[in-house]
């Protein structure tokens, strides 16, 4: 990996150099002439059905390693590893690469989408952000005689033999901007994510479905998941160029990068001519990957439980049991700020389904304009269920930032035990019917907006 990607190989090739044609295979007959085209299509035919498969059947995502994090010489790291991009292609890397982040600012500073701020407490030290992505790259190597052809003139040629596949990895300027998933009603279905004014009638379904007594909550789900799954099945679409031409027959075109990593806070300082990495706020943030999870253990993890046990009976429990359990409350010490998120570490286990938008608030102390609201573009749960990280649309700006909690309300945060948010560790208990909020405020002098 140079300052900017990584090129190991002795002459790039272009995706047209192993096209991909699913639909059109080669049918053999005795005494036939073939010829190259003839096996350009016999291997176009098998490499289009199996990316058709990864591509649409599995998505995107990482299937094991390719950790990001910075090294003894201070330098970002990518590890060996395999992944699937978009378009169905395998992304390999069978050894480490690494970016040297003083000299990719010093190539990069210029660039147009490269928000750079001034760290204030290192004097001419700048800062940015970043986030680590890989691309699927074909190369050519083994130069082997050849025959010309017959307008060349020569009767003899070289040509590369060989077709190797590799990967780019290059550092991005800016943290990665959340994708829209697909089967979007599904996922409003099961609480997996918030839904849009368009989703009134699976919000409907899905309120009825937990009216229901809990034994027959599955045939419910079941029953609405045959419903809505070919109405989102119906929406997917190949990707398309800018003014709407189908561009390929996959969900992503062969231009597309997958997203391992976002470095947040990267601190750079002169050295000489040129820039020497001084440090970051934080280490990488590999939760924002996508991950292909395996077959068999998606069989595994089924055998657990699908649905929040709810008591149904003597519940809500006695009053005076309500400081025994006083319901999940958010440690002050783990709570931290980055350009665009907010991450809080609950002590007690969170339930999902209230893990929304609706349950958070944030706002931004501005000397000249007072208090402003900031937009959250989503939250997320970790899937251990104790880790909350609140995305903000944009970066505050301003001297103070406020998050709010809400434990209280109408859309409180409850805990796996169906408790409401009992505000901070080692404040007063809520109660099963209300909790407390969770207040904090922090500081933003190193982050100005980006």
């Amino acid at each position: 990996m140079s300052s900017h990607d990584v090129a190991t190989t002795v002459g790039d090739a272009g995706s047209e150099v192993l096209p991909a044609d699913p639909f059109t295979a080669l049918r053999f007959v005795f005494g036939m002439l073939l010829g190259v085209e003839d096996f350009e299509t016999e291997q176009a035919y098998h490499r289009g059905k199996s990316r058709l498969h990864s591509a649409w059947c599995h998505r995107e995502g990482v299937l094991h390693g390719l950790g990001v994090s910075f090294n003894a010489r201070n330098e970002l790291q990518i590890d060996p590893g395999l992944a699937l991009d978009g378009a169905g292609r395998e992304l390999h890397l069978d050894a480490p690469v690494c970016l040297n982040i003083g000299q990719w600012y010093q190539a990069h500073k210029d660039d147009p989408g490269l928000e750079v701020r001034d760290a204030e407490a290192e004097g001419a030290a700048k800062q940015f952000d970043g986030h680590v992505v890989i691309r699927f790259r074909m190369c050519l190597s083994r130069p082997v005689p050849a025959i010309a052809a017959p307008c060349d003139g020569a009767d003899a040629t070289t040509a590369y033999s060989r077709v190797v596949e590799v990967v780019e990895a290059l550092l991005r300027p800016g943290l990665s901007k959340p994708r829209p998933l697909p089967y979007h009603r599904l996922r409003v279905l099961f609480s997996l994510e918030d839904p849009g004014p368009a989703d009134a009638a699976v919000t409907a379904r899905r309120d009825a479905i937990l009216a229901m007594p809990p034994d027959e909550q599955p045939r419910g789900y079941l029953a609405a998941f045959r419903d809505l799954a070919p109405l989102d099945v119906i929406d997917l679409r190949p990707a398309t160029t800018a003014d709407g031409e189908a561009a390929t027959m996959f969900p992503e075109p062969d231009t597309t990068e997958l997203v391992l990593a976002d470095v947040a806070g990267l601190t750079v300082k002169p050295a000489g001519d040129g820039w020497l990495f001084a440090g970051t706020d934080s280490q990488p943030d590999v939760t924002v990957r996508p991950t292909v999870v395996a077959t068999t253990t998606i069989q595994e993890l089924l055998c657990g439980p699908l649905f929040t046990t709810v008591p149904t009976e003597g519940y809500p429990p006695d009053e005076d049991t309500d400081a025994a359990t006083p319901g999940p409350r958010f440690d002050r010490e783990t709570v931290t700020l980055a350009p665009r998120r907010i991450t809080l570490r609950s002590v007690g286990v969170l339930h999902p389904g209230s893990v929304r938008t609706g349950a958070f608030r944030v706002t931004s102390f501005d000397a000249e304009t007072g208090w402003n609201h900031v937009d959250l573009s989503r939250v997320r749960l970790n899937a251990a269920g104790n880790v909350v990280t609140v995305e903000l649309k944009e970066a505050p700006t301003g001297e103070l930032v406020r998050v709010l909690a809400f434990g209280t309300g109408a859309t409180p945060l409850l805990g796996a035990d169906l408790r409401p948010l009992a505000g901070a560790v080692g404040g007063p208990p809520g109660s099963v019917h209300d909790g407390r909020d969770f207040v904090h405020m922090l500081s933003t002098r190193r982050l100005p907006a980006d």
